[in-house]
């Protein structure tokens, strides 16, 4: 009997998570984190598609600089110092950037303006897509609730 409820309890859990993990990648987070060199003011969001695939954002010098797990659920592993044009595109509008793949923590790496072309358009619209422009990697799709909010923040603190 305790062994059917508890079975019973873990196929309830499994179905609810991927829907509360979906919906927990609906809105963009801000706050510190801890970085290599401390707490860093961190805006991050996971791909509706794919919760373990996330986007991080820290700013310097008017510089948002970007960390991007590019290579979540593909076929292939990124080589060593890969650079790769990665496109960002809110409805019919796409911001390409290069970004380098960094072995430390299996993440692809670039920089924008703080108050450039990509940061605006992931401050409007409702769904964001990225992926390499070369097709080598999967499409991740990201919800832009409270984007607006938390990179307005994120810039406010990039001086």
């Amino acid at each position: 009997m305790i062994r059917a409820l508890w079975l019973v309890a873990v196929l309830l859990l499994g179905t609810t998570l991927p829907a509360a993990a979906e919906e927990a990648c609906e809105t963009w987070t801000a706050g510190a984190q801890e970085d290599e060199g401390g707490l860093v003011f961190t805006v991050a969001a996971c791909a509706t598609d794919r919760p373990d695939a996330y986007l991080f954002m820290t700013c310097s010098a008017g510089e948002v600089f970007i960390r991007y797990d590019l290579a979540a659920g593909a076929e292939r592993s990124p080589d060593e110092d890969e650079v790769n044009d990665v496109d960002f595109s809110v409805g019919v509008s796409t911001q390409r950037l290069s970004m380098r793949y960094e072995a430390m923590d299996g993440m692809f790496a670039g920089s924008v303006p703080a108050n450039g072309p990509l940061v605006a358009l992931l401050r409007s619209g409702q769904g964001l897509n990225v992926v390499d422009a070369d097709g080598r990697y999967p499409v991740h799709s990201f919800g832009l609730t409270g984007s607006s909010a938390a990179l307005t923040r994120l810039v406010q603190q990039c001086r």
